[in-house]
């Protein structure tokens, strides 16, 4: 009986959560990001979908893929024969919405980055997250960021990830709770670039991870002493 009620509670969950659009079922088993240069349409993609917006659908793997290649279309179009930059992304993703959402990259403090992660997920701790299909019932909002490192895999210029919470107060022990979706397969060199033009579109080269992450690991590009962090409104 206790297991029947057990299974008829999380049932119950699960379609709440699903009618209200809130589970996205592809971070259940996140996939790696499509292309050696769609590190930015990636996160982009994610973070539409937690707008849970039915005019932009991302709820499988399958969604998350045919609007981060579509995203990265209208980039590339923006852009033309030069190397993509903000300005590109911007337009891009404006003509991808048709005006309907604006991609915003402010510079914050470094030691800011997790307050202005809590507040616009709504999540201040780890004890804040259910399991991993429940997450987009309590994640309010994502935050996307540029990082030069994670953990062991190595970018370069930089690497657009997702941020969806952070623990609080900022301090050596601070994690925060990302998604990465150019994280290194097995074999690979770890230097390998994940969000750069010129890199060979070949299909599915990376995995993705998600799970709370120290900030010791994470080596946060800056600019003049800044972090940019990128939303959407």
């Amino acid at each position: 009986m206790k297991n029947m009620l057990r299974r008829g509670i999380a049932a119950l969950l699960l379609s709440c959560a699903a009618e209200a659009n809130a589970t996205p079922e592809f971070l259940l088993e996140p996939s790696g990001q499509a292309t050696g240069s769609s590190c930015q349409s990636y996160a982009l993609a994610v973070a539409l979908a937690f707008k849970r917006d039915a005019a932009f659908p991302v709820q499988t793997a399958s969604d998350l893929r045919k609007v981060e290649t579509g995203i990265r279309s209208k980039i590339k179009q923006a852009a033309g024969s030069a190397d993509v930059t903000h300005v590109h992304v911007k337009a891009g993703f404006d003509a991808y919405t048709s005006g309907r959402y604006k991609l915003t990259i402010k510079p914050g403090e470094l030691a800011a980055v997790g307050n202005a992660v809590a507040a616009r997920s709504g999540v201040s701790s780890e004890q804040a997250t259910p399991p991993t299909f429940l997450l987009g019932a309590v994640v309010k909002d994502v935050l996307l960021a540029s990082a030069t490192r994670i953990g062991k895999d190595s970018y370069g210029g930089g690497h657009i990830f997702t941020i969806l919470g952070a623990t609080l107060p900022a301090n050596s022990s601070q994690k925060f709770l990302i998604l990465n979706s150019g994280v290194k397969v097995k074999g690979e060199n770890t230097a390998r670039k994940a969000c750069s033009d010129g890199v060979p579109d070949k299909l599915d080269p990376y995995v993705a991870m998600l799970g709370w992450t120290k900030s010791v690991d994470i080596e946060f590009k800056q600019a003049s002493g800044k972090v940019l962090l990128w939303t959407i409104d």
